[in-house]
């Protein structure tokens, strides 16, 4: 019983470094974000404005406002990506975790904040097959959210691919640079006591989630 009793004490703990470690990765994650979805949401507000004027002069064209106006949807629709993801890593997620879901969300606030930066964040559409991980969300979002921002900070380029090491789902994150990317030693215990191994290198780092 006491044997018992003492791991739950330390998965309790562990689970609050965890909780801790991804709240700060977060607020990374978001203040990254943040400039880009203030901007697109002055875009559409300005977009707006433009047509909202022109619309209330006699005999416009639609012509006059159309560009503002595709301009306007295209700013909108990066709002709601970036809402959203936001959203979604800010909610607890019950049950088995989404990994392609994780990656998009830390993708729709980090790949924009790149861009803005001059650098480059791909994220590769067939995370959508790698299905669920019973590892804990937090962990989950810890992991992923610290790979892609140590490989921004380490590249002009970075690219995430789905894959799998043997039967498990993966992310492979490509480095263009030179410099090798930094993860804290904080995070890779967090994650590996959720059962995510992380691997380093100069020109990749590599996520495999258990099943």
């Amino acid at each position: 019983m006491a044997v018992e009793a003492s791991s739950e004490s330390s998965a309790a703990a562990a689970q609050i470094v965890t909780d801790a470690l991804w709240l700060a990765t977060l607020n990374r994650i978001a203040a990254l974000g943040a400039h880009e979805l203030k901007g697109a949401l002055n875009g559409v507000a300005v977009n707006l404005e433009v047509i909202r004027s022109r619309a209330e002069k006699p005999d416009v064209p639609a012509s006059a406002v159309s560009t503002f106006a595709h301009a306007a949807v295209e700013q909108l629709d990066g709002v709601i990506e970036m809402t959203e993801g936001l959203l979604s890593l800010s909610r607890p997620a019950p049950g088995l975790v989404d990994i392609g879901r994780v990656v998009r969300s830390v993708g729709s606030l980090l790949v924009r904040a790149a861009r803005a930066d001059g650098r480059e964040i791909v994220i590769d559409g067939a995370f959508d097959t790698l299905g669920a991980t019973t590892a804990n969300a937090n962990a989950v979002r810890l992991a992923i959210g610290s790979v892609l921002l140590a490989a921004g900070a380490a590249t002009a380029r970075a690219e995430c691919r789905a894959g799998y090491d043997g039967d498990l789902p993966a992310a492979r994150v490509d480095l263009s640079g030179e410099n090798a990317p930094v993860l804290a030693e904080e995070v890779l215990s967090a994650v590996h006591t959720a059962g995510i191994r992380v691997q380093a290198e100069r020109s990749a780092i590599s996520i495999t989630f258990p099943r």
